[in-house]
Formats: C-alpha cells, sequence, structure tokens
C-alpha cells in the first residue's frame, strides 16, 4: 500500500510539472473549465425548453436557431478567422474595417428574411449582428491568448438564456415567439459589452483611410474566397435539413435532429472546438517565431484527442438513447435513436476539428472548401433522398455514414499539409 502512495504521489508530482511546463495544457485548462460549464448550462437550457414547451413549438425554435446559426457565423466573410495569424501592422486596420461590416450585412439579411416572409425576420438582425461582433472580440482575443475573456464569452449566452427561461417560467409566458425575440435582443447587448471590454480603444482609434482598410482586406483574400464559403457550406450541411425536415416530415421530428446536434455538439465542442483555438494559437506562435517545441506538442496532443474521440462516440451511443427517454421523455425517443446513428460521426468530427486548424495556419483554405463541398453535397444527396422515398431514417444513415467518409479524406489532406510544411515526419523525437 505504501509503495502505490508513494507511485501516485511521484505521478501526480510529475503530470503537474508537466502541466506547469506546458503552455498547450495551461491555455486548454483555462478555456476548458469555461467551455465544460458553459456546455452544461447550454444543454440544461435544452432541457427545460422541452419542458415548458411543446414539441412544435420547440420546432420552431430549432428553426430559428438554425438559420441564425448559419447566417451569423459567416455574416463577416471569414475575415476574423484570420485575425490571430494578421502581421501586427495590419491588425487595427482589419478590426475597424470588420466593425464597419456589421451593421450593413445584419441589416441586409434581416432585409433578406422579411422578403422571404420569415415569421421572425425582425430578430434576425440583432441576433446576427451581436453574434458577430463577440465572435470578432473572440479571436482577438485567440491572437493574444487571452483565454479568461474567452471563457467570459463562451459562459455569458447559456446564462442569458437560463435567466430568460426562468424569468419566462417564473412569468407563466408560454409564447416561444417572445422568447426568440427577447433572446436576439439580449445577444446584441452581450456583444457590444463584450467588444466594449475586449477590444482596445487606443487600436481602433488609430487614423485609417478607407483606401488603408480596403488593402488590409484584399492582404487576406483568402477569407472571402474560402473560409466563408467553405464554413457557409458547413453550418448549410447541418442547419438545412432542420429546414427540409420541419418542411416535409413536420416540426416535431425538426426538434428531434435539431436536439441530436446540440447534444452530439456538446462533447464536440467542449473538445474540438476548445482544442481548435489553442491550437490556433499555439500553431500561428509558432509560424511567427519559428518554435519547433511548439509543433512538437501539437504532434503529440492529437494522439490523445483521437483516444478522446473514441471514447465520446461509445458514450453517445450508450448513453443518449437512454437520456433522451428518460430526461425528455418518452417523446423524444426518436432522438436517442438519431443519435445513436450519428455517434461515429460525432468522433471523426470531433478529432478532426482542432487538427483543421492547421489548413488556416498555413494557408491552405483550399483543401477545406473542397472538404465542406463534399459534405454539403452529402447532405443534399442524404436529405434529398430521404425526401424522395419518403423517410427521414435514409437521410440519417447515409449523413453519417458519408459524412464518415469526408472527414478522412480531410484527415488526409492535413496530413499532407503537415508533412509539407515540416511539423511531421520529419522529427527524430520518438515520441512524436
Amino acid at each position: 500500500m505504501r509503495v502505490a502512495e508513494v507511485m501516485t504521489h511521484h505521478l501526480l508530482a510529475v503530470w503537474l510539472q508537466r502541466w506547469r511546463s506546458s503552455a498547450l495544457l495551461r491555455r486548454l485548462g483555462a478555456l476548458t473549465s469555461a467551455t465544460a460549464l458553459a456546455q452544461a448550462i447550454q444543454l440544461a437550457n435544452f432541457v427545460v425548453l422541452a419542458k415548458l414547451y411543446t414539441l412544435a413549438e420547440v420546432g420552431i425554435y430549432s428553426v430559428f436557431a438554425a438559420i441564425v446559426g448559419t447566417l451569423a457565423p459567416v455574416a463577416l466573410l471569414g475575415y476574423e478567422m484570420l485575425i490571430p495569424a494578421v502581421a501586427d501592422d495590419d491588425l487595427a486596420p482589419c478590426l475597424k474595417a470588420l466593425l464597419l461590416l456589421v451593421l450593413p450585412m445584419a441589416a441586409a439579411l434581416c432585409l433578406l428574411a422579411a422578403l422571404l416572409s420569415y415569421d421572425h425576420a425582425a430578430a434576425v438582425g440583432p441576433w446576427v449582428a451581436g453574434a458577430m461582433i463577440q465572435r470578432l472580440a473572440e479571436m482577438f482575443n485567440v491572437r493574444g491568448n487571452r483565454f479568461r475573456w474567452i471563457g467570459v464569452a463562451r459562459l455569458a449566452p447559456p446564462l442569458t438564456m437560463a435567466v430568460l427561461l426562468a424569468a419566462f417560467a417564473w412569468c407563466g409566458v408560454q409564447d416561444v415567439d417572445r422568447l426568440i425575440a427577447w433572446q436576439a435582443g439580449l445577444t446584441l447587448v452581450l456583444g457590444v459589452c463584450y467588444a466594449v471590454l475586449t477590444l482596445p480603444r487606443a487600436l481602433l482609434s488609430a487614423p485609417h483611410t478607407l483606401a488603408r482598410l480596403r488593402a488590409t482586406l484584399r492582404k487576406l483574400a483568402n477569407a472571402p474566397m474560402y473560409l466563408m464559403p467553405s464554413n457557409l457550406l458547413n453550418l448549410a450541411a447541418y442547419n438545412v435539413p432542420v429546414l427540409v425536415i420541419g418542411e416535409w416530415f413536420g416540426p416535431e421530428l425538426a426538434a428531434q435532429y435539431a436536439y441530436v446536434l446540440r447534444f452530439g455538439f456538446g462533447p464536440v465542442g467542449l473538445v474540438g472546438g476548445t482544442l481548435y483555438q489553442v491550437f490556433y494559437g499555439l500553431l500561428a506562435e509558432a509560424v511567427r517565431t519559428g518554435n519547433e517545441a511548439i509543433f512538437r506538442q501539437f504532434v503529440r496532443a492529437r494522439r490523445h484527442v483521437a483516444l478522446v474521440a473514441l471514447a465520446a462516440a461509445l458514450g453517445m451511443a450508450l448513453v443518449y438513447p437512454v437520456g433522451f427517454r428518460y430526461v425528455l421523455g418518452q417523446e423524444w425517443m426518436t432522438a436517442g435513436w438519431i443519435a445513436m446513428v450519428f455517434s461515429p460521426f460525432f468522433a471523426a468530427m470531433l478529432y478532426l476539428t482542432p487538427l483543421s486548424v492547421s489548413l488556416n495556419v498555413f494557408s491552405k483554405q483550399q483543401y477545406e472548401l473542397k472538404t465542406q463541398l463534399h459534405y454539403f453535397a452529402i447532405s443534399v444527396l442524404s436529405f434529398g433522398l430521404a425526401i424522395v422515398t419518403g423517410n427521414a431514417w435514409v437521410g440519417f444513415v447515409l449523413f453519417s455514414a458519408l459524412g464518415c467518409l469526408r472527414y478522412a479524406l480531410l484527415l488526409r489532406d492535413i496530413n499532407e499539409v503537415l508533412v509539407d510544411h515540416k511539423v511531421t515526419g520529419h522529427d527524430p523525437d520518438p515520441r512524436t
């Protein structure tokens, strides 16, 4: 027993020493704790939402969330994704130009929704504007490795939604349209507050001509050419099926599918999304400074991410069917079976999400655009066949199976980029 205690203390001391000496682990710990709490609050919010509203009303909310969830992340044309790697001299004009884009882009999307006679068009603009501003400020904080502020940004939206749901329940409000309108307004307020607290006024107040702003955006042409279309295709591949299912198979099934995405993206967002931002900051720093040690940390870490992805797939396949049945109710059992079908797909996504950061760092966004074209085509094919056959399960099965194949092709491209830039395939260290 004494020997076991000594070994345990020794292993703990070694682990703590590695934690203190590893920039990757320190940053990952700071962001993961906030992200985990945010994910837990968000998933609890969706459980409460399912308890307060009918399945059809949850479907209405899910359709709105699918629309703004597709539009908001691409409204800045992908420029914000390049902020961590942009040159120091171009940072201020880049931020200023993107802030000037917020109002016209949000107004244009709101007008488009109105022209399409969407019932919640008025809520689209505020939601998109708030999400755009927060995303811009968040990527600035990624550049500076200010992960505590990123954690604040992760926690604020789910906490606000929790307070809003509690207020609606306390007041006995059972109107999902009012919930959507209130949440859109609060999203705008949160985005503005986050930007005011984190974006440096001195940087934004520096004088720049419109010609300078345009020249800066032209330098970042990979964003609208590759990143924005790639991100749009990726989001549409997930969210357009919510709209299709709602139209062809009813809002109830749309709600079930949307909840599978919400609860499936839980571990993916916690691990994959967190690692993506941490790896982005580290790899961008390594490229700017030529730090080979950071490259070796990245290579070693991806093996551990693979093990986490496998564990997540097994957990989702076993736990989610039971969880949907006993937490949300018998009427949500369909979502449990859909989650089981999607579990290998979510595992592949979790593994590839952090690795794909190398495509941005090494300016190989064309690979990501190619794979997102494949992904969107898979979505159209899968749910197109579901409509033709009149069976939504055809779409679910095909989407998961072909999605895994798509991620395998993306992994091949990522490995080629890492070898070409000598991140892998050249280090004599056997641990890499």
